[in-house]
């Protein structure tokens, strides 16, 4: 009897801990302060110095950071920001197609992604900061690729889109593809408890697959298969801070494209719909919202044409549609 006492008084004393984390705001450590290219010749020329930081034997070959350009600044510039454990080729196709059609296209590779090991090690240390400065970055790099700026994240890439939201009034069109507001099947409240993990917990992994592990037969040949769970609770942290924000203040981008998908079991979409209903309380212009229809089958990654279970005849055209 004792021992279900402490048993009981133990998970009593977690489920304490776990409401008093859900209501600690969530901040980032320091600002970010924009600087745009001043030019197209800025713009590639930053674009360059990327690259040759990039240069080396641990970096994928198909991971290198990407601009497709037509030579001058454009009417349109538009940036791609891939998902976590991802790299530049999982948005290669689509932004091809948005250059076609006369875009500026800016796909970077973001802070400690796209290494030639699949076990994720790169990936330790991750911070929701670096994110923030990756995405300022490449805010900044898109000034000079195009009159008008359109950002356009998946998962992690879609949660510094949402960052960008709310911090960039340069940015004219952000769109946000099943962006990580919250892990998928959790309450809200647990989630936003789960943002303090990282400073109390040793971090560990986790793998994708937890059967096939190495082998997932749904991971690209750049894909980690496993990645550190600090550094996607810093993705949170990240997402939770901007939505922090979001509940005060008015997004500072101009316009909003929400984009969900009703088969997504990694992100919330009970989050996504609660935040989406925040942001158009600042006005009904303000954002658009979409869902992929669950019988359709969509995987959370929806973009990489190399899937098996890919449906880009489906998913690029409604893309370019809702955002353009």
């Amino acid at each position: 009897m004792i021992f279900l006492y402490i048993i009981l008084g133990f998970l009593l004393l977690v489920a304490l801990g776990i409401i008093i984390a859900s209501f600690i705001p969530f901040k980032l450590k320091r600002s970010f302060t924009p600087n745009p290219a001043k030019s197209y010749a800025d713009a590639i020329e930053r674009i360059a110095t990327i690259r040759a930081e990039e240069a080396g034997p641990d970096l994928h070959p198909l991971c290198v950071t990407r601009a497709y350009t037509h030579g001058e600044r454009v009417k349109d510039a538009i940036v791609f920001l891939h998902g976590f454990t991802a790299c530049p080729d999982q948005f290669d196709q689509l932004g091809r197609l948005y250059f076609e059609r006369g875009y500026n296209v800016y796909i970077p590779r973001l802070p400690r992604h796209g290494d030639t090991d699949p076990l994720g090690i790169s990936l330790q240390g991750l911070t929701a900061e670096e994110l923030a400065e990756s995405a300022t970055q490449a805010a900044d790099i898109a000034q000079g690729l195009g009159e008008r700026v359109l950002v356009c994240g998946l998962s992690g890439g879609g949660t510094m889109t949402l960052w960008l939201s709310q911090n960039r009034s340069d940015v004219a069109v952000a769109a946000l593809i099943a962006p990580f507001l919250g892990i998928g099947m959790i309450p809200p409240f647990v989630s936003r408890a789960l943002g303090h993990l990282p400073r109390l917990i040793p971090d560990f992994f986790v793998w994708w697959d937890p059967i096939n592990k190495v082998n997932n037969p749904f991971a690209a040949p750049y894909s980690d298969t496993r990645f550190p769970v600090h550094a996607a609770l810093e993705i949170l942290r990240l997402s939770l801070s901007a939505q922090g924000q979001g509940r005060k203040t008015r997004p500072a981008a101009g316009s909003i494209v929400m984009i969900s998908n009703a088969n997504d079991k990694t992100v919330n979409n009970r989050d996504i719909a609660s935040f989406t209903n925040i942001w158009k309380t600042y006005g009904d212009d303000l954002v658009t919202a979409f869902e992929f229809e669950k019988s359709l089958g969509l995987p959370h990654d929806l973009i990489r044409p190399t899937r098996t279970d890919a449906r880009t005849d489906i998913v690029y055209p409604k893309l370019m549609e809702l955002v353009g």
